[in-house]
């Protein structure tokens, strides 16, 4: 081919491209195109017969400087995009790719850099991602409220619906127990009457938060089942540990100290119903709510602040 057309076609294009030297120390840039002089705004007396490093700045925190000084010692094709600065300090993304050339003998004497703005598709990058993780963001956040009671944070009813029937369907075929215990505020309504129901809402979250954190099992958990009403759900306990567990939830809530006037205490407690059933075969999971809700009436009736099974 002409090497005529050759250098017009070098000279007239529109990406930058750089030649430099291996041979030399510190591998130099030996040629520059006009393309590249119009891209940094450098000209070619100031940048040629020394190493191009200038165009990072001191931004040289780039993990794609690694792979470029990896191929170099190589003597291997690469290709980066990485963040230059022009001689006016403005910072555009470059598409750089560097390739070999050998003499006769095999020995890389030159690399041929070619050198794309991308600047523009870059941002547009960086939009899309933003805007991604923004959505992902969303369907996160929008997928937490759907599942978590929104004054306590904890799960809610329609949480609680769902994974009764999975954990029951579990326990169905390990042959494994599943304890349910139906919570109940005591003189909720009396406490918001008094106190207002901004320290009505409060203390729901103080007891939520409590009961939440007294699992020893990941597949525990509790829910707002409404109201004043939460829900426990825990597999493999047996009935003497499902009562002495209930019994502590109850001194948790006591411990918290909550001043309710119109209590026999002097303070909030909480009424616990449950039941504990071994599902060998696979029976109505709704036997366990219907049991554990008649426990929590009894133990209501028999004076509030007690754990109670039938």
């Amino acid at each position: 081919m002409n090497l005529e057309i050759l250098k017009q076609a070098v000279m007239d294009s529109r990406d930058g491209i750089t030649i430099s030297d291996n041979s030399l120390h510190d591998n130099p840039l030996v040629f520059v195109n006009p393309a590249f002089e119009r891209m940094t705004g450098y000209s070619s007396e100031e940048i040629t017969n020394i190493n191009c490093r200038y165009l990072q700045n001191n931004d040289r925190e780039q993990s794609e400087l690694d792979i470029i000084h990896s191929a170099i010692e190589k003597g291997e094709y690469c290709l980066v995009t990485l963040r230059n600065y022009r001689k006016d300090g403005t910072m555009f993304w470059n598409e750089l790719s560097i390739s070999p050339i050998h003499d006769k003998n095999g020995i890389v004497t030159n690399f041929i850099g070619i050198q794309k703005d991308v600047t523009p598709r870059v941002i547009i990058q960086q939009q899309l991602r933003e805007k991604n993780q923004s959505l992902e963001e969303m369907k996160t956040h929008f997928e937490q409220l759907s599942i978590k009671d929104g004054l306590t944070g904890i799960y809610n009813r329609r949480f609680f619906d769902t994974q009764l029937e999975i954990q029951w369907k579990i326990a169905c075929r390990n042959g494994e127990s599943l304890t349910l215990a139906m919570i109940d505020v005591d003189h909720f309504k009396a406490f918001n009457d008094i106190y207002g129901h901004q320290a009505g809402d409060e203390a729901l979250r103080r007891v939520a938060d409590s009961l939440n954190r007294s699992f020893q099992r990941g597949s525990d958990f509790a829910a707002r089942y409404g109201g004043e009403e939460f829900v426990v759900l825990s597999s493999g306990m047996t009935q003497d540990q499902a009562t002495l567990y209930t019994n502590t939830l109850c001194q948790r809530v006591r411990s918290l100290r909550i001043p309710h006037s119109a209590s026999s205490t002097g303070y909030l407690t909480i009424s616990i119903g449950f039941a504990v059933h071994t599902f060998a075969t696979p029976n109505p999971f709704g036997m366990l709510l219907a049991q554990a809700d008649k426990a929590l009436y009894k133990a209501k009736g028999l004076g509030r602040n007690q754990s109670l099974s039938l």
